[in-house]
């Protein structure tokens, strides 16, 4: 059966008509950018009057806040804990910020109904997360622990009366002893008779008075880090940005009002609670109120003007209840000439945040909902990639064996040119699958179900991800007709980036009983398109004639890939197959050979003399008339072979580095160096010693090659056949000649002293037997390097020389060998860590989807 994830559904009911509550399957779709006022879409009572004189909440709202608000505030608090340390996790905050001595403790205090710390200076110095909650039980306590403890059943259960020294040792352990600021929540819950529930987060007061153990008495530096603190806080969409500003100052040199003008420049988020208007002694409070309300375009209902407890009532302990009467006759005075145009009192704000903190709760959900599932997509891709934790000495075992055998055959058929350093398929492309889904009461899904309500199951191959989504009804009010079903395939491409696009073609059947449906669907998925199907797979009028448990299937067929194009890798060479940069080698020895001595040189007048200086030095000796002495050709092919070992060993020196480079590089991906570094160490040290041990036997062979070569003979007939050919194009009169052989004809030879013609045939004797020698020194360089140092170490010595290194080890040694890096083993504790907390916050939104569909 597929899993249905839960969302908030919207009501269709005209604002009149009384509060209703839509629940369904939920498409974890990212809604838009929050606002607080979500009008129809947030299906809530009328908000609470904004005078104290006037009821501040209706019974239908407060029934609301017992049945749903709580709970609701709850899990939103849960997940907040959950996902504290997820930078990409946001969830509804009311995020209290305020410049020093505006009175923020005063108003939190008001509204909690218990004391907090006060003195001089910076008093928050950690944020401090204020959970009120209603006591249900008449029992009235607080319970308060750090939120980076590891669980939420740390917290200590203590009293109203010592809440203010135990915040104080609370922040001393999350900031240290002096007065410096610190991003560790304390999580501060009040368990209070008529409490409304809400969750506030109290920041730091803005200050640019240091005290000497105030970021280094520095001032500015002290005001930065409060202001970073803020807007860590404040810059998410999900924030309520509640701002505390005196009405002792001109509004717009408030620090928190400009921050969040700067955040929040709609005003969508922004609230305003203006404190100690009773100690605003001139007139104008009003209008400098809705100054501010204008310029900040600000919805009225999100300003209120309240009466804080003095200086000197905080001096003289008056209970917070006899403030409260201070506050509502001062008030009730302002009010006595009408409305005035913004909200009044705790107690109004207190409802008014309750309403503003459901309502934004309900729209970010979902959102939440959507971010929390893709980062545990995120996570298990990261935790994948770091591979299981070690095993026991035989897993270990069989770990090594597996990745001495998948290397060394990918090595060996490299060289044969059966595959590729990279994979030669993408693995997706050709695949053919299929899943289902099953309802097993189509005919009540329907009547429950609106246009945006799903119901998915998820089959994951090649890494893709492939969603089956159905509509069971695409109605969109729920007074509605019903409507047509609508059925989606959705693809998910792997985070990596590199997919551009995914050619599909698929099936969707549908069967009930003896009802069938099906239709076929040819689409391009691409990272902007991931969805495609159909609005109408079943049309209303035969959706409901379908009755009982019916099963929706989809046979889905790869056609075609297209990945990104991707920057060139400066180190194209080792991309290409080892056998591609063997023969490379070969054919750029062979050009090096050719280079060594060209056509030209053996005919052109530098030679000749050469060999005119080596027979005159011997003229005279016994022989025939131009007979030149059997050393001197001799001679000279020993001089031409001395730049031959230079040819040779850069051959050898390359072949020996690809080797090297193509075994690194297959041994770093089978033997995952990232992860085993140790025994990767041990393997590529096996690998190097193998690879120079056989160079070092090939430098010999190659010394005994060249060796042979200081006997010049040879029964091969290319001698003889070179020689003809270059006497016969000398004697071709009617054709041309190659260009070094143009100054040379019948004619001019016939012209030369014996001596000289016979330099001539010396000339083309030395230059047949270097073509040979060339040849011949190729062939046995080419043939015993590619013995010594690729068919005989990879088919023959490599594996036997990687078990004897990995094998040999006791248990101990080969669990040590594939014990992760230590950064990795931290890093998988951490992933694992973040993991098991989205799982539960994960959990706790299944949880509260299959309550609230019983509210």
């Amino acid at each position: 059966m597929p899993s249905s994830g839960f969302s908030f559904g919207q009501p269709t009911a005209a604002a009149a008509a009384p509060p209703a509550f839509t629940f369904g399957f939920g498409n974890d779709k990212p809604a838009s950018a929050p606002r607080l006022s979500l009008g129809p879409q947030a299906p809530i009572p009328p908000p609470a009057s904004k005078s104290i004189t006037q009821s501040n909440a209706s019974t239908e709202f407060e029934s609301l806040t017992r049945e749903l608000i709580r709970p609701l505030v709850e899990l939103n608090d849960h997940i907040n804990n959950l996902t504290s340390k997820e930078n990409k996790i946001n969830s509804t905050r009311i995020v209290v910020a305020g410049d020093q001595s505006h009175g923020k403790t005063s108003l939190l205090e008001a509204l909690s109904g218990i004391d907090l710390p006060r003195g001089e200076g910076i008093q928050t110095r950690v944020p401090l997360i204020l959970q009120l909650r209603a006591a249900t039980s008449g029992d009235e306590y607080a319970t308060i622990r750090l939120e980076s403890s590891s669980s939420e059943d740390e917290a200590e259960r203590i009293s109203f009366c010592d809440i203010g020294s135990k915040v104080r040792e609370y922040t001393q352990k999350a900031a240290g002893d002096g007065k410096d600021i610190r991003d560790e929540p304390i999580e501060l819950k009040i368990y209070r008779i008529d409490q409304d529930d809400l969750t506030l987060v109290d920041l730091p007061g803005i200050t640019r008075v240091a005290l000497n153990d105030q970021a280094g008495g520095d001032g500015r530096k002290l005001e930065k880090m409060i202001l970073d603190m803020c807007k860590k806080y404040m810059a998410p969409e999900q924030s309520i940005l509640l701002n505390v500003v005196s009405a002792m100052v001109d509004f717009s040199t408030s620090a928190s009002l400009q921050l969040s003008r700067e955040l929040d420049p709609t005003g969508d988020r922004t609230m305003i609670c203006v404190t100690k208007v009773d100690q605003h002694k001139e007139d104008g409070l009003s209008d400098k109120i809705h100054s501010a309300i204008d310029m900040m375009k600000l919805d009225p209902e999100h300003v209120f003007a309240v009466r804080n407890r003095s200086q000197q009532e905080n001096n003289d302990q008056v209970p917070l209840n006899e403030v409260q009467d201070l506050e509502k006759r001062m008030l009730d005075k302002i009010s006595q000439d009408g409305d005035v145009g913004y909200g009044l009192g705790v107690g109004s704000l207190s409802k008014q945040l309750v309403k503003i903190q459901y309502e934004q709760i309900v729209h970010t959900l979902p959102r939440t909902r959507a971010a929390i599932r893709e980062q545990i997509e995120e996570l298990e891709s990261s935790m994948d990639k770091l591979g299981e934790p070690v095993g026991d000495a035989r897993a270990c075992r069989s770990k090594v064996m597996h990745s001495i055998e998948s290397s060394i055959s990918e090595l060996q058929d490299e060289v044969l040119g059966r595959t590729s350093s990279a994979p030669v398929s993408d693995g997706i492309t050709g695949a053919s699958f299929e899943f289902e889904l099953t309802i097993e009461d189509f005919e009540a899904e329907r009547k429950k179900s609106l246009k945006n309500t799903n119901i998915e199951t998820i089959q994951d191959v090649g890494g893709y991800k492939f969603t089956l989504m159905i509509h069971p009804n695409r109605k969109e009010k729920a007074e509605d007709a019903n409507a047509s079903v609508g059925a989606y395939l959705r693809v998910n491409f792997p985070k990596d980036n590199s997919v551009a696009s995914m050619a599909l073609s698929y099936e969707f059947t549908v069967s009930s009983g003896e009802k069938y449906f099906s239709r076929k669907i040819d689409k391009e998925f691409t990272k902007s398109n991931q969805d495609w199907g159909s609005h109408e797979f079943i049309s209303a009028a035969d959706a409901d004639n379908i009755k009982g448990s019916t099963t929706f299937q989809i046979n889905v067929f790869v056609e075609k890939l297209v990945l990104k194009k991707q920057e060139k890798n400066t180190d194209d060479y080792q991309s290409i197959m080892l056998c591609a940069q063997l023969n490379k080698l070969q054919d750029d020895f062979v050009s090096s050979l050719d280079k060594l001595y060209s056509n030209h040189y053996f005919f052109s007048s530098n030679f000749r003399k050469k060999l005119q200086h080596e027979v005159s030095a011997c003229r005279g000796g016994v022989g025939l008339p131009g007979a030149v002495g059997p050393h001197v050709p001799v001679n000279i092919l020993k001089t031409l072979r001395q730049k031959l070992p230079i040819v040779v060993a850069a051959y050898r020196d390359g072949v020996q580095k690809a080797v090297l480079q193509k075994v690194d590089k297959l041994v770093d991906r089978h033997f995952e160096s990232k992860l085993y570094p140790k025994l990767n160490v041990l393997i590529i040290d096996s690998c190097k010693s193998l690879v120079t041990q056989q160079a070092s036997i090939l430098v010999k062979q190659h010394e005994l090659i060249l060796e042979w070569e200081e006997s010049v003979c040879s029964s091969n007939h290319y001698f003889m056949d070179t020689i003809k050919s270059i006497r016969s194009i000398i004697a071709d009169t009617e054709n041309d000649r190659p260009s070094y052989l143009k100054h040379l004809s019948e004619a001019s030879i016939k012209l030369m002293s014996n001596e000289d013609q016979r330099i001539v045939d010396m000339q083309i004797e030395i230059f047949a037997y270097w073509k040979l020698m060339k040849k011949r020194v190729a062939d046995y360089m080419i043939m015993s390097t590619h013995s010594v140092m690729v068919n005989k170490p990879i088919n023959i010595m490599l594996k036997p020389a990687l078990l004897e290194a990995t094998m040999s080890h006791g248990d101990t040694e080969i669990v040590r060998l594939l014990s992760p890096d230590s950064t990795i083993v931290r890093r998988r504790n951490d992933i694992s860590r973040r993991l098991g907390r989205l799982l539960k916050a994960r959990s706790s939104l299944e949880e509260w989807d299959e309550k609230a569909q019983l509210l």
